[in-house]
């Protein structure tokens, strides 16, 4: 009895601890409660006319390999990046939660369905209307399809135990409405150390949207030694294979801040020549850099070797005019 308390109490945390843990692309829980679901697609970029009803869908599957159907149900959320502590925006989590002015689209959205179930390998159509005001204003607007896992799982040695596993995911509608639309954005920090300690270069920018549509800022990073012009690091063509660490473009809503980071691992002590370009919209900004990679053991090393110097001299010096006074008197 005892034992068997303990393995329900161990279920039931593991099923807390995966509602937490819950991933966009799939979900496994414990003790063969392996609902997977899959939403499609997470992201959509679509244009809205005022007036003008758009008709859309998103797709709900569950994975062959689920030991139950699924049972979701639908709601609409707002869309926005997660702020750090200053409000700006420096990583890709999605709040769906907070409204501003850019979230109006979502009395706009209209679903066709709210609830549902998929069986195992099967995939079920979710769609939607957007109606969009006569005077709906011009440029960005956001929401999200948000899909929640609503399936039952019982467990437990025939003690009929049913837990709700928790989860949801969220496909992302991110509109533009035509009309005068502003283009503005400014590079606020664009920058990199003069002298690193270990081979880890970072390279930061912050950028804002000052315009009323979203955008994609960029972020080109190249990094040669300095008597070389055979680059050690590059995402200029293609990121995969160029030993830097850091997305070449980050997605900017209005009236947004977005900080970024680009990292390049030097394969050796050195002196380098390093230069990052950010734009967005028609905003450029160009930073080089003469770059030291001097790590902290070989500079204790430098600086016994300068100690030990100095005395040397000190005591040579000194030895000198020793001589020199004994030879005088």
């Amino acid at each position: 009895m005892v034992a068997r308390r303990i393995k329900n109490l161990m279920v039931a945390m593991g099923v807390l601890l995966g509602s937490l843990m819950g991933v966009a692309g799939a979900f496994a829980d414990f003790d063969g409660m392996d609902t997977v679901m899959t939403i499609s697609p997470p992201k959509q970029k679509i244009i809205l006319t005022p007036g003008e009803d758009y008709e859309g869908s998103i797709s709900v599957s569950c994975s062959s390999n689920a030991k139950n159907d699924l049972k979701y149900s639908v709601t609409i959320g707002s869309y926005g990046l997660t702020k750090d502590e200053g409000g700006k925006a420096d990583y890709d989590d999605i709040d769906l939660d907070t409204v501003t002015g850019y979230n109006q689209m979502m009395s706009w959205v209209e679903l066709k369905k709210d609830k549902g179930t998929v069986e195992k390998g099967g995939t079920d159509i979710i769609p939607f209307v957007i109606h969009v005001p006569k005077n709906a204003p011009a440029g960005g607007q956001y929401a999200s399809i948000i899909v929640q896992n609503d399936t039952s799982v019982v467990t437990g040695s025939g003690e009929g135990v049913s837990f709700v596993n928790t989860f949801r995911f969220a496909s992302s509608l991110l509109a533009e409405v035509t009309g005068v639309t502003k283009d503005e954005g400014e590079i606020l920090e664009n920058n990199m150390p003069s002298f690193i300690l270990n081979n880890q270069l970072p390279a930061t920018s912050l950028v804002k949207n000052n315009g009323n549509v979203h955008t994609d800022a960029e972020y080109t990073l190249q990094v040669w030694p300095l008597f070389s012009d055979e680059e050690v690091c590059t995402n200029e063509e293609k990121e995969e294979g160029s030993k830097i660490e850091g997305s070449k473009t980050s997605f900017i809503m209005p009236d947004t801040e977005r900080y970024h980071t680009q990292t390049c691992y030097l394969p050796a002590i050195g002196i380098y020549r390093a230069v990052q370009t950010v734009k967005i919209f028609n905003e450029t900004s160009v930073v080089e850099k003469t770059v030291i990679f001097c790590p902290l053991w070989l500079l204790f090393i430098m600086l016994f070797v300068i100690i030990a110097l100095v005395l040397w001299i000190f005591m040579k010096v000194k030895g000198n005019k020793k001589r020199k006074s004994t030879t005088t008197e």
